[in-house]
């Protein structure tokens, strides 16, 4: 919490205060209430301001002058506020001496002076009851205000024992709020209600419940405290563990305050009877405090449990700010996004371990861990990309530098013996070679994007781009040559990432989501991407919705996979298991020489690595996942009915669009004048595009003058069409989604809009009810059109006409299961006009026709030949293109 804004609202407490003083000032008993509630208001304002300035924020926000000031400022009002409200008012005499007295007949009173003797006549006929004391009702309903406040005060912080620096000890500590505490949430509850009992009690100015309230109040809050919250559990081997927050520790001086001032005699509860009544109940309310603060909290009491139970945090990495630590207290924040970047060891195999630090916002340092100390070597200026570490060897450090977006890469070797050293690739010489510092080699060069990772069987993996070069860790070195080590295990290898270990076992990305799995003497199989949504982990890595961000294969063949789902591994046997505790939210795995798996997760926004210590001998050990359901088994996909022959294409060129018009950055796959397959790239001014299966594109553009219209453009070997929207434009009318066939064009234009282009010159506009799908827009060269609207296909006619094809269901069966009502298959997928005119669909497995309402055909699925988890789809006559990462995989009917 801030104290900004209780900073900002005390003065203007204050006038509130003042401006109602002044306005109750003919009412006594009125203005006495005033007073009160406006003492506890200053005071609790006052103090939530205090809190928030000096404990919220920096670590030098509590000596700053603008606090010291505002507290200073912020305690005298609150001192002014209770002497207001606690001071009694002074009566004086109603008549003056007997001279006046005497002498006052003969002068006429005027209308303020009768005033004022009435007032003062009020007064001492109320002074009994303004003579009780209301210091102690003041007091103990500011206490109950700040007792309050206090709950939603940082009631436990994460202990980060290793600071450097006046704010070090402020870097990655977790409050939390008792609010916040689970096992807390009944003795919060009780906490609020004995505050707020004794606020009302103060303010009514009724005694004999003030007191045993204050009493109830200060023992819970004393036994709930020493109970619970400051016996919190011991610090763990990593020094990481829990601490009470400044809100404990306020509560805990607010509860010795409210008991003490509970018990207090004030003398005021009379004698006999009556007193002895008033200490009863205070004693039975201190019984009941302090049995419900001593059992509420710790019915589940809170201990520490580590994320992941088959791994455990790196011994140099800290629990969660993402820094290494040694045995001296020497703390360094890992340089890199992905923290296993920065962390590698040698080469060869040899003990020894090296962290390359950020010390610098464009600069990094290379320290040497060697018994339990760090120890800087080298430092780097490598501007805003951070390189990665690959290893050091022959007293060098191995990196990739940059390779951020388009910019340069480098494989660099930098020698140990340099104070510092230049890798920011920003200059260049004379001869065009990169400037870098001199005794620096340079083992390759390239052009970006580039990402890089260590496999088990010692190489090193780069990709980016369209390529992926595995190196073995004994060729980082002068006079390397990347055209000897290019890789391209199957479709959508090249420029994807690629893993492999010691027995032959390889696993690469065939698309986005796609990851597929070649063991040695066996055929490559798909793990992932083409499950329908809504699976469940399950023994079949293909029937589970994976997302998967991070995979390695290790010593024994083993498959790890991470992402957004649960940590999980696939075993030679073909098992998905799950990896015992969980890891969800990996960034990264790498699979070590040794057996060991690291995995690099980011919890609590802190990144952590944990390592799994002879994760290859044990991963066959771990559970494995259930069944997969019916409708999510791919493991015998229906058969179809057409061979298909896969060719993978060489790079496709792209090209301009004709005209003067500025080309963007999305591509088209086409065919040029010639008959050439070409990538088209759109004009920069395209609002939506789509293929029109005979080689050509369509998009669309905002048409010219003030009319929001929009104008299509039909692109056909090399020349271009335009047709134009007679229908009066929307209100900033734009193109969401297209789809074409032929000289056919079907655009989705918001608020259920359809237009239909061609042929020639024709446009019409529909409309349809329903949500539509992103991409779930298909023409049809019948001139219909087919859409998923809210889960369901549809196919609508150019006069609005729906016809139900099948689907209902978000999460439903696969198209192929025949067994099921159509009402509950999935339209998951893409959809197009196949090479036959109809409705295709593709579900990252299967090619299916649609018939009609309820009747699919399998074209063809895997034992087809038909890619696996492919990102998109493309027609051009009689041929299918599918893309695969940076790959092209063209399919012909055999």
């Amino acid at each position: 919490m801030s104290g900004r804004g209780a900073a900002l609202l005390l003065p203007l407490t204050l006038i509130a205060l003042v401006l109602a003083d002044r306005l109750s000032a003919d009412r006594i008993a009125l203005r006495r209430q005033v007073r009160g509630w406006g003492a506890v208001a200053v005071v609790l304002v006052a103090a939530t301001a205090w809190t928030g300035l000096a404990w919220q924020g920096r670590s030098g926000c509590a000596t700053s002058p603008a606090v010291i000031g505002f507290v200073v400022s912020g305690g005298l009002a609150a001192v002014i506020a209770t002497y207001w409200a606690t001071r009694l008012p002074t009566v004086s005499p109603l008549l003056g001496d007997s001279s006046a007295a005497e002498n006052s007949s003969k002068e006429s009173l005027d209308q303020s002076e009768l005033r004022a003797i009435f007032l003062e006549l009020v007064a001492s006929t109320e002074r009994p009851a303004i003579s009780r004391p209301v210091v102690v009702p003041v007091l103990a309903g500011s206490l109950a205000a700040m007792l309050l406040l206090s709950t939603v005060l940082p009631w436990r912080e994460l202990r980060d024992p290793v600071s450097l620096g006046p704010a070090g000890a402020e870097a990655g500590l977790i409050r939390v709020q008792l609010w916040e505490l689970p096992y807390a949430e009944t003795w919060a509850v009780l906490l609020a209600l004995a505050a707020i009992a004794v606020l009302c009690a103060a303010v009514a100015r009724l005694m004999p419940v003030l007191r045993p309230a204050s009493v109830l109040a200060g023992t819970l809050v004393i036994a709930g405290v020493l109970s619970a919250l400051v016996q919190l559990p011991d610090q763990l081997s990593d020094g990481v563990g829990y601490r009470p927050g400044i809100g404990a520790w306020l509560a805990l001086g607010l509860g010795v305050a409210l008991l003490g001032l509970g018990l207090l005699d004030v003398g005021l509860l009379g004698v006999g009877v009556a007193r002895g009544r008033q200490l009863l109940a205070a004693l039975l309310a201190g019984v009941v405090g302090a049995t419900a603060g001593a059992f509420a909290p710790s019915a589940a009491g809170a201990k520490y449990e580590p994320l992941v139970v088959a791994g455990v945090p790196h011994r140099l990495l800290d629990l969660q700010s993402g820094q290494l630590v040694d045995r001296f207290g020497m703390r360094v924040a890992i340089g890199t996004s992905d923290p296993l970047d920065s962390i590698a060891g040698r080469l060869d195999g040899s003990p020894g371990q090296w962290l390359l630090g950020r010390t610098g916002s464009e600069g990094s340092t290379l320290f040497e861990y060697r018994d339990g100390v760090a120890l800087p070597r080298v430092t780097l200026g490598h501007g805003v990309t951070p390189p990665a570490l690959l290893g050091v060897e022959d007293n060098k450090m191995v990196m990739l530098a940059g390779g951020a977006g388009s910019r340069p890469w480098a494989i660099l070797a930098v020698p140990l013996t340099l104070v510092t050293a230049d890798v920011s690739l920003s200059h260049k010489n004379p001869d065009n070679t990169y400037y870098v510092t001199p005794d620096v080699d340079v083992l390759a060069t390239g052009q970006g994007p580039a990402l890089t990772h260590r496999n088990a069987d010692r190489s090193v993996v780069i990709w980016g781009g369209a390529t992926t070069w595995q190196i073995p860790a004994d060729r980082l070195r002068p006079g390397l040559d990347l055209s000897a080590y290019v890789v391209d295990p199957g479709p959508g290898a090249p420029g994807n990432a690629v893993s492999s270990g010691p027995d032959g076992t390889t696993a690469w990305r065939t698309s986005r989501t796609g990851l597929a799995l070649l063991r040695p003497g066996s055929k490559p199989q798909q793990l992932t991407g083409i499950a329908p949504a809504g699976c469940s982990l399950s023994r079949d890595a293909a029937s589970s919705s994976l997302t998967v961000d991070a995979f390695a294969v290790d010593v024994h063949g083993n498959v790890w996979l991470g992402g957004s789902s649960p940590t999980a591994v696939v075993t030679p046997d073909g098992v998905l298991r799950e990896l015992p505790g969980g890891a969800a939210g990996v960034d990264s795995i790498e699979a070590r020489p040794d057996g060991s798996v690291l995995v690099g997760t980011s919890p609590g926004g802190g990144d952590q690595v944990l390592e799994i210590a002879g994760a290859a001998d044990a991963a066959s050990s771990y559970p494995a996942a259930p069944e997969p359901d019916a409708r999510c088994d791919r493991r015998t996909p229906a058969g179809g009915s057409t061979e298909y022959r896969a060719t993978v294409l060489p790079v496709v060129p792209a090209v301009d669009p004709p005209g003067k018009v500025a080309a963007g950055t999305a591509t088209q796959l086409g065919l040029d004048g010639t008959g050439r397959l070409v990538q088209v790239r759109l004009p920069n001014a395209a609002h939506v595009w789509a293929p029109d299966g005979l080689g050509g594109v369509w998009w669309t553009v905002s048409g010219p003058g003030k009319a929001s219209n929009e104008v299509g453009v039909h692109l056909v070997g090399g020349s271009t069409t335009v047709v134009r929207d007679p229908a009066p434009g929307l209100p900033s009318q734009r193109g969401e989604f297209a789809a074409a066939a032929g000289d056919r064009l079907v655009t989705a234009i918001g608020g259920n809009l359809y237009n239909f282009y061609g042929p020639g010159a024709q446009v019409r506009r529909v409309q349809v009810a329903g949500g539509l799908r992103p991409d779930g827009l298909v023409q049809l060269s019948s001139g219909d059109a087919a859409m998923v609207l809210d889960e369901r296909l549809v196919l609508v006619g150019r006069n609005g006409r729906t016809t139900p094809l099948f689907g209902g269901a978000a999460t439903g069966w696969p198209i192929s299961s025949t067994s099921v009502a159509p009402s509950q298959w999935t339209t998951d997928g893409s959809w197009s006009a196949g090479p036959d005119g109809k409705l295709w669909g593709y579900d990252g497995s299967n090619l299916v026709r649609v018939e009609g309402p309820g009747r699919i055909t399998t074209i063809g699925g895997p034992a087809q030949g038909v890619p696996q988890a492919a990102d998109e789809v493309t027609v051009i006559g009689k041929t299918l293109f599918f893309a695969l990462g940076n790959d092209i995989v063209r399919l012909d009917p055999r």
